[in-house]
């Protein structure tokens, strides 16, 4: 006798409901979960292990006691941190320069994106080859530092900015997002009468936000902890931004603490507290930031990846 589909499909809807009793969770779901639990313990982990060292003393931390959680809890290591000059120094030139560079950025990376994601863009490809060339083939430091010396900017705030001001990578994720929008838009935005620059500021850059979201945090993070460039081309101190400064903190500790005896260690806010202390000031205003942008984050990288 031939069993009807009808009879084959409600079988089936049985043996389903049956192995979701046996398996409330699907094997592979379940397997999805344990790998993302995995990941996340792998990339918490270490963060609290750091904060629970910031917040010990260097006698526990040399011992090998602290894990995650303080041990003996004392803020010894960000008081020593925070009363000095140069911290202050280096965070207001970090202010500084953070808030020079990201205007700049955002706005020629969204102007030259959006020209070359414009199908009538004359040499279009062209450009994008050169574009791709300098990822690849990046210019050598000693021509990029004679470069900046001609044009005069050692020793200024515009030495960490103005060459920094466009990032490859950046460009082309933020070309690839407008080339997903319809070009319908556009046309009928035309029809309107309406420029190319209403076209860009009315019509796609209200869309285009996720992709712009994503675009400035990459930004920030660059300019926040910028390192080398300032080593390179900031050779006055009072212009150093926080990451030189803290470097030069946590060197001094570390002299400090090789001169101390070990039943001093307890009281010493030592090189291992400051330099847990350290990452976690230098990546506080990245953690405040995030949370703002990251509903836009994963939506604005993965839709600029989609067609390049």
């Amino acid at each position: 006798m031939a069993v009807t589909p009808k009879v084959t499909t409600d079988l089936a809807q049985r043996q389903l409901r049956a192995s979701s009793r046996r398996f409330p969770i699907h094997p592979e779901i379940a397997f999805i979960y344990l790998g993302i639990t995995i990941f996340t313990l792998i990339v918490v982990l270490p963060v609290i292990h750091v904060i629970a060292r910031s917040f010990s003393p260097e006698a526990w931390i040399r011992a090998g006691l602290v894990f995650f959680w303080p041990v003996g809890f004392t803020t010894s290591a960000y008081t020593e941190i925070l009363k000095s000059p140069q911290f202050l120094t280096g965070l207001r030139n970090s202010v500084i320069i953070t808030a020079m560079s990201g205007p700049l950025q955002m706005l020629l990376t969204t102007l030259g994106a959006y020209a070359l994601s414009r199908p009538t863009l004359p040499a279009r490809r062209f450009l994008m080859y050169l574009i791709v060339v300098t990822m690849i083939f990046p210019p050598g430091l000693i021509p990029f530092y004679l470069n900046v010396r001609s044009l005069g900017l050692i020793d200024t705030y515009w030495a960490v900015v103005l060459p920094y001001g466009v990032n490859s990578f950046n460009l082309i994720v933020l070309r690839s997002f407008f080339q997903t929008l319809p070009v319908e838009l556009e046309e009928a935005a035309m029809m309107d009468g309406a420029s190319q620059w209403q076209i860009m500021t009315r019509v796609y850059l209200p869309l285009a936000k996720p992709a712009l979201a994503t675009i400035f945090l990459f930004y920030f993070v660059q300019d926040w902890n910028m390192y080398l460039p300032a080593v390179f081309f900031l050779t006055d101190g009072s212009k150093a931004p926080l990451q030189p400064v803290l470097r030069d903190i946590i060197f001094l500790s570390q002299l400090l603490a090789s001169g101390a005896l070990p039943a001093q260690w307890q009281e010493l806010a030592g090189a291992e507290g400051i330099k847990a202390a350290a990452v976690v000031l230098a990546a506080l205003p990245i953690f405040v930031i995030y949370p703002f942008l990251q509903k836009y984050f994963t939506r604005g990288l993965t839709i600029g990846a989609i067609k390049g």
